[in-house]
């Protein structure tokens, strides 16, 4: 059988993309990922980690401003933004995922495309337009290669197969021809990577994944629009991504439907700030917890049947830092029964150490369960069955966790949770016409307008 070309077919679908060509239930989905990882990146810009990113890069840059740094203003080279407003994005495990394709598109493409739009005074139809072709792009790789790669050592999605879709949609509104985009995707091929050994050791280098993306994508648009050259078959070829990083793939799902079945549906927004796979497990104890009214203190062991691919993002069962605590599912569990829910509030140092967590943390355990693993594709999947000390022992199955497409969080839903993050900052009212302005972004003139929006005041 012959490979697909499915390299030149996605930079040709990048390039000619209308918006008239795509159905307006998709155009919805893209705003409603808009305002989600705006909202993320401005509550996510104080965390310790975001600020030291965002001093690393304004004491490295004194080049005249090109693009603005979310809440704080400030203005540097596009990259450089892109780079600090993704990592804001991601900070705290917030942003958007996505069961078919994995990784977090919106907190790689958003930052990227809305620094490009801003300097280059781009219309709001445009850039979602834009913001489509390439998360169909970025979407169209993962989906080929999520048959293995989640449950592969890595490398990390975002980090791999990012800078791709983020070349794509540069290297468009950049204007670049559909073979210039084949050029940047080429040239991101040099970038694409990303060890995760942070969901076994921690460390919070994992919250700069998503910024790596933005910023290499845009250096390889940058370099295409200079001329530079990329290899033919960067995805699907001998020596291509595909090949390279997953055990299983499947090339012809580059092109399949491509125009029809949109990558960008499937898009998963977080009520939990914690690794997606989690997310059932969650609810699944939520589900026990409230149904047969047990409290932390009665609870002798939860145990965890997990798909063979969710296992190994989840399973830091000592976790020494915040990172680790959001990728371990003893910890996640453990705030759930003792505080009841796992938003920012309560991933904290002082819930890390509290022994009330840590001894329902020691009663968790975490197993394979193949029947599960049968059901997963394009699913967050989980059963925990809760043995108690009086209550006898109880068990829920969660195949479509709150917030993923099965259980989808409505636009009031994600409007909330912009407003959890952005109000406190922003002020209300200020809130209120920055989330007005982004559910409105197709009749935007200028995303320069919007940027100015982003930036506290006093």
């Amino acid at each position: 059988m012959s490979i697909p070309e499915g390299t030149r077919e996605l930079a040709k679908f990048a390039a000619n993309l209308k918006h008239d060509d795509i159905p307006p239930q998709t155009r919805a989905r893209a705003i409603d990922l808009l305002v989600d990882q705006i909202g993320v990146e401005i509550g996510g810009s104080d965390m310790p980690w975001s600020t030291q990113v965002r001093d690393a890069f304004t004491k490295a840059n004194s080049t005249p401003g090109e693009a603005t740094v979310v809440r704080y203003g400030d203005r540097l080279p596009i990259a450089a933004a892109a780079f600090i407003n993704s990592a804001f994005g991601h900070s705290f495990e917030f942003d958007d995922a996505n069961p078919l394709i994995h990784g977090h598109p919106g907190s790689e493409l958003v930052p990227s495309l809305m620094a490009v739009a801003e300097r280059d005074h781009v219309s709001g139809r445009n850039f979602l337009t834009t913001f489509i072709a390439a998360y169909e792009v970025r979407g169209r790789i993962g989906w080929a290669a999520s048959a293995s790669m989640a449950s592969h050592l890595g490398p990390q999605f975002s980090s791999a197969y990012g800078p791709f879709g983020v070349a794509a949609g540069v290297g468009r509104l950049f204007g670049l021809s559909a073979d210039g985009i084949r050029n940047a995707m080429g040239i991101a091929g040099t970038y694409s990577g990303g060890l995760m050994q942070y969901n076994r050791g921690g460390g919070s280098v994992k919250r700069i994944f998503s910024a790596v993306a933005a910023e290499s994508g845009i250096q390889a648009a940058q370099l295409a629009q200079a001329g530079i050259t990329g290899p033919e078959q960067i995805l699907e070829g001998e020596r291509g991504v595909l090949k390279l990083y997953a055990p299983e793939y499947r090339p012809e799902i580059l092109v399949a439907e491509l125009g029809t079945k949109w990558t960008i549906d499937s898009v998963s927004f977080k009520p939990y700030c914690c690794s997606a796979v989690i997310h059932p497990a969650i609810e699944a104890l939520k589900r026990v917890l409230t149904q047969h009214d047990i409290n932390a203190s009665d609870i002798e062991a939860i145990e965890v049947y997990y798909p063979a691919r969710s296992i190994g993002s989840a399973a830091i069962a000592t976790p020494a830092d915040l990172l680790g605590m959001q990728f371990s599912t003893s910890f996640s569990l453990a705030l759930t029964a003792t505080a009841g829910n796992n938003t920012p509030r309560e991933y904290t140092m002082t819930a890390l150490n509290d022994p009330n967590v840590r001894t329902v943390a020691s009663r968790v355990s975490l197993h394979e369960d193949a029947e599960l693993s049968k059901a997963s594709r394009g699913h967050f999947v989980a059963r925990v069955k809760v043995k108690t000390h009086s209550k006898g022992t109880h068990e829920a199955l969660v195949t479509d966790a709150k917030g993923t497409p099965g259980a989808p969080l409505s636009t009031r839903e994600i409007d909330a949770k912009f407003s959890s993050q952005v109000a406190d900052v922003l002020g209300k009212a200020r809130c209120a016409e920055l989330l007005r302005v982004l559910r409105d972004i197709d009749n935007c003139d200028d995303v320069s307008k919007v940027s100015t929006m982003l930036v506290k005041t006093d």
